[in-house]
């Protein structure tokens, strides 16, 4: 793809690098030729980052990396505070981003089109990573997790009423009618949080960004979109869900514990603390494969993909990009990350994950059924992919978060939210002077 596409595809926005005048993050600098290292900032305030980056510096005497902890919520903003100010001395040379957050970011060239400095390392990251935090053949993070989904279920609520395991989204409803007889609910659903909606459309196979030609195709009334919504409608009317905000964490562990919520839809980096939060039943969880999609006879995994991104004022791309390498790929910060205590749990991006998986294992919370954790990890190790998040990516998921929590509360339909959300990004991208097409 060529840059007039690029930029045509970003909005008309300057893609290529923006250079600073003065070493990222305010340190000074050395020079990759001097005697000096070069001095890189990195914004990050997952557990295991600062391990890492010790780990790092004492590995090397050319880069010195400085960790500054940046609530993650923060970081985009800050980033774009910065280079609204053109103002080096106060971004970063590293941050930890997503791929809903970098697309936005690319878009407003806020950050740096990484490939030709990444592409000698692309064999080191597992099949698929690279592609995820990529936009319009533009590459703008170094990853370092990805999220294999699968479930987890309570085994006496099912043994006691002598139910299976669901292992689609339909039997799950099915199941579903069953528990609320006993007053229990399948799952919990969180009004502030529209990704279990979102990762099941994106799971189905919708697309609600894509590339047509030189301009975004928005499409978020799709049929997997559609049968999402129905499903997401039917938890709710049916009362087969439980309503707990993430906020409120911990009557949320104490409904799991309690067997009153009998599975859990999750990847790894949440087992450490239901492991940490319950007591009553440790043991009786049992890992299994995520609910498959109409279609599937493999579940897919639907969700994103981390990754360090480098700003476009940093001075330093390709010493930025070669640290990133390291913390991402080498062992002894890819098991800081994976640790579920004092790391964050994160299944690595990695080429191969397997030296790490059993670190993962919440022994007590899976008791004896322990040995099925990594099988299940690896096979959801699957993933749908192809998803693209557009220019507009940070914005639509605001919005998209606010209409969900009035189809939770009853004052929409999930499928009126897809109607809206259609509407509304179109509109969004057109006021930026984004090609735009349905």
């Amino acid at each position: 793809m060529d840059s007039a596409r690029k930029r045509w595809l970003l909005g008309g926005v300057a893609f290529g690098l923006v250079i600073g005048t003065a070493a990222c993050g305010g340190d000074g600098g050395g020079d990759a030729g001097g005697g000096e290292p070069v001095v890189l900032e990195v914004w990050s305030d997952k557990a295991g980052t600062e391990a890492s980056v010790e780990a790092f510096n004492a590995a090397h005497e050319d880069i010195e990396l400085r960790y500054v902890e940046v609530p993650y919520a923060e970081i985009p903003g800050n980033l774009n505070n910065a280079h609204e100010a053109d103002d080096p001395s106060g971004t970063a040379c590293l941050a930890e981003s997503d791929n809903r957050h970098g697309s936005m970011l690319l878009a407003q060239g806020i950050i740096a089109d990484i490939a030709e400095h990444l592409e000698p390392s692309a064999d080191a990251f597992s099949e698929g990573a690279i592609e995820a935090l990529s936009l319009a053949d533009a590459v703008y993070g170094v990853p370092n997790q990805r999220q294999p989904v699968f479930t987890m279920f309570h085994g006496p609520a099912f043994e006691e009423r002598g139910l299976a395991y669901p292992t689609t989204w339909e039997e799950a409803i099915d199941v579903g009618r069953e528990l609320r007889e006993d007053g229990i609910h399948i799952f919990n659903l969180a009004g502030e949080d529209p990704s279990t909606f979102m990762g099941l459309a994106w799971q189905a196979g919708a697309r609600w960004y894509s590339v047509d030609g030189d301009a975004w195709r928005v499409d978020f009334t799709d049929e997997a979109s559609r049968w999402a919504a129905e499903t997401m409608q039917t938890l709710l009317d049916e009362d087969l869900v439980a309503r707990i905000s993430y906020a409120e964490y911990a009557a949320m562990m104490q409904e799991y514990d309690q067997g009153r919520i009998a599975m859990r839809q999750l990847s790894t980096w949440q087992l450490a603390g239901h492991q940490r939060n319950m007591n009553a039943s440790l043991g009786q969880w049992e890992p299994a494969p995520n609910l498959a999609a109409p279609g599937q006879d493999t579940p897919l995994s639907a969700a994103d993909t981390s990754g360090y991104v480098v700003p476009a004022l940093c001075e330093h791309h390709e010493e930025a990009v070669q640290a990133a390498v390291w913390l991402s790929t080498e062992e002894e910060p890819v098991t800081a990350m994976a640790d579920p205590v004092n790391g964050s749990g994160w299944y690595p991006a990695v080429a191969d994950p397997a030296p790490y998986a059993d670190a993962l294992v919440p022994e007590q919370l899976y008791g004896d059924h322990a040995d099925r954790a990594v099988p299940v990890m690896e096979g959801a190790a699957e993933y749908a992919e192809g998803w693209l998040y557009g220019p507009n990516s940070t914005a639509m998921y605001e919005e998209l978060a606010d209409q969900w929590g009035k189809a939770m509360n009853g004052e929409t339909t999930v499928a009126a939210v897809l109607e809206h959300m259609q509407r509304w990004t179109v509109e969004d991208l057109r006021r930026e002077g984004i090609n735009v097409i349905e």
